[in-house]
């Protein structure tokens, strides 16, 4: 809901331009020419907040759970019947996971998408795994398992724990699109893959930039989620939406929500890339008074440069979004 000065202040100058238009419009439609909210909102550099409301009675839900400094993001929509996990963060957290499924009513994880190998985003996987969940796909980007360094013996224990679990792998490779349609409605959820790019021997020292890139669509409302993809890669991920291959796949950039990459860091969420995704809402995942900082002051700067609103996870715990397709609750 807006604040009350911003509420009166907005509609103000939105009865002023709607008189205007009407002014200069003559005997055109005057609706062709009057601004929405959006354009009201750009105007005055307003980030919109997102209504209160009974989150989990959406059809649609994102769970941007507390994990402390680490990342782990739960989807659910009712229908179509769908769930997936978006990383695990640190090992631990595995409790949180299975309360908030316990909390949107699914037992089974259709998609479990471990965006790179590090700790925080992967630790609590061999955990869920053993556990009486039901997984039956895992999203992993494609790397070089010899060239890990110090994530290679957790990453293994991931993989054997992908196998005992009996889940199917899937590699990430942009322009890759997953539709889910719904039984009840002509509502369906999209999953769409826009990084890592290239092959594996693309690969550094820096495994945050073979971060998997990917964004989940419903009706008209899209999360994106970068895992800790640096700003190489959020620039070899818009010279691809460039490209021909990228023009082709039909997958764009834009999204409601931006989580923002690596936790709020300075290394990522650069102007450039959020120019391109425009989002409404970032979402900030970090623990309380960490050792690194996160969220840095540029990154909070960038998201509030392009009108929108930041809601952290050190701040509000848990943060549960809700939509309809259109209006988003929380």
């Amino acid at each position: 809901m807006l604040h009350p000065v911003k509420s009166i202040l907005a509609g103000f100058v939105a009865l002023v331009v709607l008189g205007l238009s009407a002014l200069f419009t003559f005997g055109q439609k005057i609706d062709e020419n009057l601004p929405d909210w959006n354009d009201v909102y750009e105007f005055f550099g307003m980030a919109e907040e997102i209504e209160k409301g009974e989150v989990y009675d959406q059809p649609f839900t994102m769970s941007f759970l507390d994990v402390g400094q680490g990342s782990a993001t739960l989807i659910h929509c009712k229908d179509p019947d769908f769930t997936m996990l978006v990383d695990t963060g640190e090992q631990g957290n595995d409790g949180v996971i299975q309360d908030e499924l316990k909390r949107v009513g699914s037992k089974r994880l259709d998609y479990v998408v471990l965006t790179h190998p590090h700790s925080d985003h992967v630790g609590s996987f061999p955990e869920l795994a053993k556990s009486t969940l039901s997984i039956r796909n895992v999203m992993l980007p494609l790397l070089d398992l010899d060239r890990l360094g110090e994530d290679t013996a957790l990453y293994r224990v991931v993989l054997g724990s992908i196998r005992n679990a009996g889940a199917k792998i899937v590699t990430a490779k942009p322009g890759k699109r997953l539709v889910f349609d719904a039984k009840r409605s002509n509502k369906k959820v999209t999953v769409e893959v826009l990084g890592p790019i290239g092959d594996k021997d693309r690969q550094t020292d820096n495994l945050n930039n073979r971060s998997i890139f990917i964004k989940i669509s419903y009706g008209d409302v899209s999360v994106l989620l970068t895992g800790d993809g640096e700003y190489a890669e959020e620039m070899e991920v818009v010279d691809w939406l460039n490209s021909e291959e990228g023009k082709a796949s039909g997958v764009t950039g834009q999204a409601t929500i931006l989580v923002a990459g690596h936790h709020g860091s300075y290394t990522s969420s650069s102007r450039r890339f959020l120019a391109v995704v425009k989002p409404r809402y970032g979402i900030i995942s970090c623990a309380k008074d960490n050792d690194f900082g996160h969220p840095h002051d540029s990154v909070l700067e960038n998201f509030k440069d392009v009108n929108a609103r930041t809601y952290r996870t050190d701040e509000l715990g848990t943060i549960v979004i809700g939509t309809d397709g259109k209006t988003l609750v929380n």
